[in-house]
This record gives structure tokens, sequence and C-alpha cells, in this order.
């Protein structure tokens, strides 16, 4: 059996464009706790600060999460900071801008797997997108959607 990569660096592209808008995510967070708890060295040090709950933490991680794969892609046409900057957007299998229920939907496939799993969905995404020859993960599939470039 012969095993064929499908345009690996759209899945760079794609990875690189997740680590921007993760790293995004994590400095929102780290200015939002550090506003909220006074501790300002919160700002610089995201990977090891908390409000002091748990339950908190979460709640604030996937809530930034949210404001940000689901409302960005609603204004900006499919596109995060980090499709931007790869000059990539999402976009729905008919080349349409998502709407709101589907960005909920591919939020929730993507998100939940990955939060009770420990982030092995991701690898298995990963996989996917390297293996198939429309570079579509899972998340993708269910949510009937791909990552077009903008031209």
């Amino acid at each position: 059996m012969k095993i064929i990569l499908h345009h690996p660096l759209a899945v760079l592209n794609r990875t690189g464009a997740a680590v921007m808008d993760l790293f995004l995510i994590s400095v929102a967070y780290g200015l939002i706790v550090g506003a909220v708890t006074g501790n300002y060295t919160a700002m610089l040090n995201r990977f090891n600060v908390s409000t002091g709950s748990s339950l908190y933490d979460i709640l604030l991680v996937l809530g930034l999460m949210a404001l940000y794969f689901i409302g960005l892609p609603l204004l900006w046409e499919g596109a995060t900071v980090g499709k931007r900057l790869t000059r990539t957007r999402l976009v729905t299998v008919d080349g349409k801008p998502p709407g709101l229920g589907t960005l909920v939907l591919r939020f929730l496939v993507l998100v939940v797997p990955n939060v009770l799993l420990l982030g092995i969905p991701a690898i298995a995404a990963i996989y996917m997108m390297l293996f198939r020859r429309d570079n579509r993960g899972y998340h993708d599939l269910l949510a009937r959607t791909k990552v077009a470039g903008l031209g």
C-alpha cells in the first residue's frame, strides 16, 4: 500500500494559522486574568497563571475561544487573525462564508473532543488533513466546511 501526502504545505499553513490564533487567545487570557486578579505579571506569564479557580479558568478560556473562533469568522467572512496572516479563510463546501450555526457546530466538534481527550483529536485531524486529497479534518467533514485560499 502506497501512502501519499496531499498538499502538506496547505496543512502546515492551517496549523500555523491555528498556532497564531491560540497564541492570541493566550495573550487575551493573560491580560484578563492579570486585570481581574491584580497580578500584572500574569500578563507576561500566561501559561502559569490562574484566576484561583480551575472552573473559572476553563470557562474563561472556552468563552474566549468561542468569541474568537465563532465571532471573528462571522464578522470577517470566515477569517481569524491567523487565517488572514496565512491568506486563508473558512468557507462552506459550497464556497460561501459560514453562518452562525456552521461556526458553532465546527467549534463544538473541534473543541469538546479536544478538551475531553486532551488534544488527541487535534493530532488525528492533522493526520486526516495530510492524507485526504481535500485536506479536510474530521471537524471540517462534520461541519461541512473547508479552508480556502484568499486568491
